[in-house]
């Protein structure tokens, strides 16, 4: 596989360069092949040439790379984010990217969150009317098509499936808007029944969030539309121990094409001080690798980083004194003795 690695703006500046030899570490010692470019799609380039998205990258990404790594968008020279919206939502929707899927690490176990991508009330239908300089009236449309439901969900419970799980839920708000609900709900119902060893629930978006926060033993897998999604996704990592913690992974149903980044955002409070915790980073890395079929790789990954991120090089919003650099260098040093030695075939970075 070759990635394409976008570290972005801000703080992904600092933790993707971070978690490239790590990658390049087990990617040696496993014999998986992998290679990568590093693109400059960010602010910088925006602010220099109004580009986010070069022409024919989705086409160049969908012939060249099975995977993008992104680090984080938004710069406060930028304050509308049209970058961010140009890149990211482009990538999404350009390359179906409908399934966000955001595993959240807790004591019972984890819970496997996804979120469609791409739809729903981010589809981007809708308009403003103003008079006198202010808006006056703005409609924002909530969209679905079957097909892109239908592939979202029948992706989801095949993973639950294939993972063991034995319960999925399904989060809506059919009581208050019934159109898109009602589809969700039937969609959902027809494609569990081919998967009879997974029990299916169904909890409405404000009913879910509260028993999350309460019991969140109660769940396995979880499904949601775009905006509850979105929502939702966050309470589990701050769950989990906070933003910086959390990887995600947007997944393409049909092609396989993926996209991972962790989902604490650009922080440009904090950017160059070189204290950016690089864990949601790295581990979006674990479910690359993942992704790709490489599970014990990505296990021997995990474990260092968890190690690593309890010991005394983590970062200081974790309670060690380590800087970005110091805390991947410590989960470096502890995959190189665990890692197996490395057979003569290597990877390695390309340049763009």
């Amino acid at each position: 596989m070759r990635i394409a690695v976008v570290p972005g703006d801000g703080i992904g500046k600092e933790v993707v360069p971070a978690t490239l030899p790590a990658l390049t570490a087990v990617s040696e010692a496993f014999g998986l092949g992998l290679s990568y470019d590093v693109l400059d799609w960010g602010a910088d380039r925006w602010l220099a040439t109004g580009v986010g998205l070069p022409p024919g990258a989705l086409d160049r990404l969908a012939r060249d790379y099975g995977a993008v790594y992104l680090g984080a968008l938004g710069d406060p020279r930028i304050p509308d984010m049209a970058h961010g919206r140009e890149i990211l939502l482009g990538l999404r929707r350009g390359l179906d990217l409908c399934v966000n899927h955001r595993p959240v690490v807790l004591e019972h176990g984890v819970v496997d969150l996804y979120r469609e991508n791409t739809q729903g009330l981010y589809a981007g239908v809708g308009g403003s009317v103003a008079r006198s300089g202010a808006v006056t009236v703005a409609i924002d449309e909530c969209v679905y098509t079957r097909e892109t439901v239908e592939s979202f969900v029948r992706y989801c419970l095949a993973r639950l499936h294939a993972a063991g799980r034995r319960r999925a839920t399904l989060v809506h708000k059919s009581n208050a808007v019934p159109n898109t609900g009602r589809l969700w709900q039937d969609v959902f119902r027809r494609e569990l029944r081919a998967f009879p060893g997974l029990a299916g629930s169904e909890e409405y978006a404000d009913s879910f969030c509260y028993h999350l926060v309460r019991d969140p033993s109660r769940y396995e897998g979880v499904l949601a539309p775009n905006l509850f999604g979105d929502v939702i996704s966050d309470i589990g990592a701050a769950l989990a121990g906070g933003l910086g913690l959390a990887p995600s992974a947007s997944i393409c149903p049909d092609t396989g094409f993926a996209l991972f980044e962790p989902v604490h955002g650009s922080a440009p409070d904090i950017a160059g001080t070189g204290t950016a915790n690089p864990y949601g980073a790295a581990m979006s890395l674990v479910l690359l690798l993942e992704h790709a079929g490489h599970r014990a790789a990505a296990e021997v990954f995990r474990s260092c980083l968890v190690e690593a991120a309890a010991g005394p090089a983590a970062t200081p919003d974790l309670g060690g004194s380590g800087t970005t650099r110091q805390f991947m260098a410590e989960v470096t040093a502890l995959l190189e003795r665990r890692l197996p030695a490395a057979p003569p075939a290597a990877a390695g970075p390309g340049t763009d």
